[in-house]
C-alpha cells in the first residue's frame, strides 16, 4: 500500500520560521511576499543580535587577556598592549574557523560589530527592527567613520531616512555625495576664513602708511 506524500514548506509565525504542511501553497501573491519579507527582517534581526555578541566578545577579550594567553602579560604599557594584540588574534583565528572567513575578516567583523554598538545604536535599532539590512549598516559605518561626532550623527541621520527604501547600492551614492557635501563645507568656510583675513590684513597695511601731505 502507497501512503499518500505529503511536502512541506516553511511558514513564517510571529517572527518564527517552522515548517508546516503544504496545501495549497500561498493564499496570494501578497500572502508570499509577506512570508519572505518577514523572513528577511529576521535575518536583519539576527544579524543585530550577532554584531552585539561580537561586541562583547571583543570586549571581553580586551579584559581577559590572561586567560586567553596565560602567563604573557608582562610589566608596562608595551607588553601589555603586545600581548592584547596577541589575544585578539587568536580571538579572530577562532572566529574565523567558525564563520569560515580569513582571520583578518573575522578581525574586521569585531571592529564593525563594535562600531555599530558603541556609537551607532540607532543604526543597530534600525537592524534589530528588521528596517534595514546588514548591508545597508555596513554602508552607513562605513561613509560616517572618521567625521566629527555631530557631522556623524547627522549624515547617519539621513542615511537611515534613505535606508529603509533605497538599495544597498543607491544608499552608498547618496552617502557619497552626502559626505563629500559635508567634508567641502568646512573647506569652504575656512577658504573664505582665510580671504577676510587677507583682505584685512592688507587694508590694515594700506591703512598704516602716514598721508604724505
Amino acid at each position: 500500500m502507497v501512503g499518500s506524500a505529503t511536502t512541506s514548506r516553511s511558514v513564517v509565525t510571529s517572527g518564527a520560521v517552522t515548517a508546516g504542511p503544504e496545501r495549497d501553497g500561498f493564499g496570494s501573491l501578497a500572502e508570499a511576499i509577506d512570508a519572505v519579507a518577514a523572513v528577511d527582517a529576521l535575518l536583519a534581526s539576527l544579524a543585530a543580535s550577532r554584531a552585539v555578541l561580537m561586541s562583547e566578545l571583543g570586549e571581553w577579550a580586551s579584559t581577559h587577556v590572561g586567560e586567553i594567553l596565560p602567563g604573557s602579560v608582562g610589566d608596562g604599557d608595551a607588553a601589555a598592549a603586545e600581548a592584547e594584540d596577541l589575544a585578539a588574534g587568536i580571538v579572530a583565528d577562532r572566529l574565523a574557523e567558525i564563520l569560515r572567513v580569513s582571520p583578518d575578516a573575522a578581525a574586521g567583523l569585531v571592529e564593525e560589530s563594535r562600531a555599530l554598538v558603541r556609537r551607532h545604536p540607532r543604526t543597530l535599532a534600525a537592524l534589530r527592527g528588521g528596517k534595514i539590512s546588514y548591508g545597508h549598516a555596513q554602508t552607513i559605518l562605513g561613509y560616517t567613520y572618521g567625521l566629527h561626532r555631530g557631522g556623524r550623527a547627522a549624515l547617519e541621520t539621513r542615511l537611515l531616512r534613505h535606508a529603509r527604501t533605497a538599495t544597498v547600492a543607491e544608499l552608498s551614492l547618496i552617502a557619497r555625495t552626502e559626505r563629500e557635501r559635508r567634508l567641502r563645507a568646512p573647506r569652504r568656510r575656512a577658504a573664505r576664513a582665510d580671504s577676510v583675513r587677507q583682505r584685512r590684513q592688507m587694508s590694515s597695511h594700506a591703512g598704516g602708511s602716514p598721508a604724505c601731505t
